[in-house]
C-alpha cells in the first residue's frame, strides 16, 4: 500500500511539475506571439513593412487588387498582345482564361500534364513543359489558337476562350465569369484614359552591382532583356529600343505611340516592379516610387523616354 501511495504522490508530483512546465511553455509561446505580432505592427506602423500587392484602377473606378506576382504576370500577356497588334479584346479573353485556370500564376503542376498560365499541356500539342513554363511564350501559343477562333472578337468571352482551351466546360461560363476583373487589368495595362496601375513592394534587401562591359548592372540588364523580349514577343514585332544612365542603374526607354506609348511602357515597368527590382519609374512629368507605392508629380520632367531605374542595393 505505501508503496502504491508513493508511488502516487510521486504521479502526481510529476503531473504538477509538467502542469507548471505546461503552463510556462503556453506563456512563452503566447509573449513569443504576442511580440511578434506587435513587432509587425510596429513596421507596418512606421512603414518599414507593408503588405505588397498591386491594384488596377479602370476608368470608371473599378478596381482590381491583386499580389505582384500574378500582375506582372498579367502585364506579360498584355506585352505580347500589344507586339501582336492584337486589339484589347484579345488581351481580355486571355486574362479571363489564365484567372480561370492558374489564378494568373505560372504553375510548374496542373492537371494531368498541364503547366503555365494558360495550363496548356505537352501532350496535346501545346510544346515541351520548359516552352509552356515561359511565359511569353505560352501567351503567343494561345494568342495563335485565339486568332483561329471564327469570329472570336465577336463573341461571348467564355465561349473564345473556350474554343481554345476546350475544357470540361462547354458553355465556357467559368471563363467569362472573370470578364469584368478582366477588362479592369486589359484596359488598365493598355493605359487607356482614366485607369491607374499602383504597386507596391518592400525592401528587397539586395546586394550592390557595378555596371558590366554593356554599361548596365545586372538588375537592369534582366529588366532590359525581359523588355525586350515581352515587347517583342520572341521575334513577332519591334522590340522597344532603350539607352542607360551613366552609373548602369536606369534603362531610358524611348517613348513614342504605339507600342512605345509612355504610359504602357510605365505602366508594364511598375507592373513587373516587384519581379525586376524596379525602384523607379518616370515618364513626362509622373513619377512612381517603390518607396511610396504610387504615382506622384515630378518638379523634374523627363522627355522622349521612359525612364526605369532598379534597386541600387548596398
Amino acid at each position: 500500500m505505501g508503496q502504491r501511495g508513493r508511488s502516487r504522490n510521486a504521479q502526481g508530483d510529476k503531473g504538477g511539475s509538467s502542469r507548471h512546465i505546461g503552463a510556462w511553455i503556453v506563456t512563452v509561446v503566447l509573449l513569443a506571439v504576442l511580440g511578434t505580432g506587435g513587432y509587425f505592427v510596429y513596421r507596418t506602423v512606421t512603414g518599414t513593412l507593408r503588405s505588397e500587392d498591386c491594384t488596377a484602377t479602370g476608368a470608371d473606378g473599378s478596381q482590381v487588387t491583386i499580389v505582384n506576382d500574378r500582375m506582372a504576370n498579367a502585364a506579360t500577356i498584355a506585352a505580347v498582345a500589344r507586339a501582336k497588334s492584337l486589339p484589347e479584346r484579345a488581351t481580355t479573353i486571355a486574362l479571363a482564361t489564365a484567372q480561370q485556370e492558374s489564378k494568373i500564376r505560372n504553375l510548374d503542376y496542373g492537371d494531368r500534364d498541364s503547366v503555365g498560365l494558360f495550363q496548356q499541356r505537352p501532350s496535346q500539342g501545346w510544346g515541351t513543359a520548359d516552352q509552356i513554363a515561359d511565359p511569353v511564350y505560352a501567351s503567343g501559343k494561345f494568342f495563335y489558337a485565339l486568332l483561329n477562333v471564327k469570329n472570336w472578337q465577336t463573341v461571348d468571352v467564355g465561349k473564345a476562350a473556350q474554343s481554345v482551351q476546350r475544357s470540361a466546360d462547354a458553355s465556357g461560363s467559368s471563363y467569362s465569369q472573370w470578364e469584368e476583373m478582366a477588362t479592369v487589368l486589359a484596359t488598365t495595362l493598355d493605359a487607356k484614359g482614366g485607369t491607374q496601375l499602383t504597386c507596391r513592394y518592400n525592401d528587397p534587401k539586395a546586394a550592390a552591382e557595378t555596371a558590366g562591359a554593356d554599361g548596365l548592372t545586372p538588375r537592369a540588364a534582366a529588366l532590359g532583356a525581359a523588355l525586350v523580349k515581352q515587347f517583342s514577343a520572341n521575334g513577332a514585332g519591334n522590340a522597344p529600343q532603350y539607352s542607360h544612365s551613366t552609373d548602369g542603374l536606369t534603362v531610358r526607354i524611348a517613348a513614342g505611340q504605339g507600342l512605345t506609348d509612355p504610359r504602357v511602357l510605365a505602366t508594364w515597368a511598375v507592373a513587373s516592379a516587384k519581379n525586376l527590382d524596379v525602384d523607379k519609374v518616370q515618364y513626362a512629368d509622373q513619377v512612381w516610387t517603390r518607396s511610396s507605392g504610387k504615382w506622384q508629380t515630378s518638379s523634374s520632367p523627363v522627355s522622349g523616354t521612359v525612364d526605369v531605374s532598379v534597386v541600387k542595393g548596398g
